[in-house]
């Protein structure tokens, strides 16, 4: 798979209508369109990035996996992301979040896009996904407090034909444990659910990728 020619493929494919809704509710059909309407709750803002970049003759991309801590995002699978703050652009912050939690350089970094926003209920966070690369393979260096392992994907694996499975969860509505049988992304043998799957399979509605 030839780095520059996928990259460049993936920029026109920038040009189309995004998938958004339905390639969201694909991975998260407990949720409802209701939950779209976040403006009126002000949300806190936040940005992540899917990061691809050249390794092996392959294209990878990064997620992490985050330490244990008090908060509703403990030992989940994500992307490098994180809150917006004052003075930034949301496409500055999903690159300085790439540095301060991965240590890729932030010179380094090539912005694509933005994908569709996703809202986070339960943080009551507004999630800005945007898709860039790296040349060359980063040194990444990731930071101990916040990550206790970064997982590289080859991006031929969100295209395998039993990529999304599904495992039983339960969550709390108004007050009360209810189950779902909720689709997750089986990458690298990890569960990748909730925002993080559904900003990847929208990535891998948009990018027709051959493999």
């Amino acid at each position: 798979m030839d780095f520059k020619s996928t990259i460049l493929e993936i920029f026109e494919s920038f040009n189309k209508p995004l998938p958004g809704y339905q390639a969201h509710v694909e991975l998260a059909p407990y949720r409802n369109k209701s939950e779209l309407n976040f403006k009126e709750k002000n949300p806190k803002i936040a940005s992540t990035l899917l990061l691809l970049y050249p390794k092996d003759y392959e294209i990878f991309f990064c997620l992490i996996e985050r330490q244990e801590y008090e908060g509703t995002h403990s030992n989940q699978i994500s992307f490098p992301g994180g809150k917006n703050e004052s003075g930034e652009t949301i496409k500055q912050t999903a690159i300085r979040e790439t540095h301060e939690e991965v240590g890729v350089e932030t010179l380094s970094v090539n912005i694509i896009g933005e994908l569709t926003q996703v809202y986070i209920p339960p943080s009551n966070y507004l999630i800005h996904p945007f898709v860039g690369y790296c040349d060359f393979a980063p040194n990444f260096k990731p930071n101990s407090r916040e990550v206790k392992n970064i997982i590289e994907v080859n991006i031929k694996e969100l295209y395998k034909k039993e990529v999304i499975k599904r495992k039983k969860m339960t969550f709390k509505k108004n007050g009360n444990n209810v189950d779902y049988d909720v689709p997750y992304l089986d990458l690298n043998d990890k569960l990748v659910w909730g925002a993080t799957s559904v900003i990847l399979n929208e990535f891998r509605k948009l990018i027709d990728i051959q493999v």
